[in-house]
């Protein structure tokens, strides 16, 4: 219906467009600045995107099935479509209703970090436990993500590529939900060591974990949560992006070269406002990086193209947020 092409329902149709997708203009536009605008870019994704799908023999079903999940989103700004050397994705702003900046409890930022092993899982997980048994005007005592490392059990599915055999490809939701059926020793007693093999020790003292656990993909929920205690959360990871990110606002691809790497566990433990964009301050233990601004404004979704010959990434086929798969715990 928007994208007829005879000349006499022209002109109606771009009336249509008009009311449906007049937020769809580069003139607000400041997503990612550092993109030059020729083969990398399409300026407007309306009129170029469609265009584009028919040359590469896109159907006006398929056409549709992809723009109007990112239509219903209701975008705040222009939509960009990043080309890069791998695939392509659709970028816009979606700014989220509740704007304000928090900031927690210092202590409940700080995580342990190890490089040479998976086991950010467990170092949130048992860092959520401790704070929901925290009580105020206290000391924050640490239980053991060592004792999580160590017994929680390990899944059925294959191991990670390149992961070590002793590590356990788990998740921050799995962990929660170990300390909590399993209760935990405090980290004094029982202190990190990494991934290993242990067999359980008897005597040890272990302490009742509590906590109401809420999982959701739902952003609102999370930052509503977050007034309260740290959440846990999975950024979509894009290299080279987040090697180079730095001190910068972490928005996503911005580059010929990015390449999605997955999702990887962060907490997020703060917000700010920067320049009126919304960003997240979050714990991100991987190369090198402990704390990393993430924008909160943003949404994408992976696109097709005409050379495209693997399938699409099962966690960007539907428009996503840069953190999603929020883990609440009160």
């Amino acid at each position: 219906m928007f994208f007829s092409s005879s000349a006499s329902s022209k002109k109606e149709n771009q009336k249509q467009r008009i009311v449906v997708v007049k937020s769809i203009t580069m003139a607000d536009f400041h997503l990612v600045p550092e993109l030059t605008r020729h083969r990398h870019t399409v300026p407007a994704i309306s009129d170029d995107f469609y265009n584009y799908m028919k040359l590469i023999n896109k159907t006006d079903p398929e056409i549709m099935s992809k723009l109007l999940p990112i239509l219903r989103t209701i975008p705040d700004s222009g939509i960009q479509l990043v080309n890069t050397k791998f695939t392509n994705y659709a970028i816009w702003i979606k700014k989220q209703s509740r704007r304000e900046k928090i900031t927690l409890d210092k202590q409940y930022a700080v995580l342990q970090y190890d490089e040479e092993h998976e086991i950010v899982w467990a170092v949130i997980a048992a860092k959520l436990l401790s704070i929901v048994k925290h009580r105020p005007e206290s000391i924050l005592t640490d239980y053991s993500a060592q004792y999580m490392l160590d017994f929680a059990p390990r899944p059925k599915k294959a191991q990670i590529k390149h992961q070590r055999t002793c590590c356990k490809p788990l998740s921050v939701l799995d962990g929660l939900k170990y300390g909590l059926k399993n209760n935990l020793p405090r980290e004094q007693d029982w202190k990190y060591a990494g991934c290993r093999d242990i067999c359980k020790p008897t005597g040890l003292s272990l302490f009742r974990m509590v906590g109401d656990l809420r999982p959701t993909k739902r952003l609102s929920a999370a930052l509503s949560a977050l007034r309260m205690i740290p959440v846990a959360a999975q950024l979509h990871v894009f290299e080279p992006d987040i090697d180079i990110v730095g001190n910068e606002i972490y928005r996503g691809p911005k580059y010929f070269e990015s390449k999605y790497v997955g999702l990887r566990d962060v907490m997020i433990y703060a917000t700010d406002i920067v320049d009126e964009e919304l960003v997240a301050v979050v714990n991100f233990p991987y190369k090198r990086l402990k704390e990393l601004r993430v924008l909160l404004d943003v949404m994408l979704v992976q696109t097709p193209r005409e050379d495209e010959t693997n399938d699409p990434f099962e966690e960007l086929e539907n428009p996503t947020c840069l953190l999603t798969k929020f883990c609440i715990l009160l």
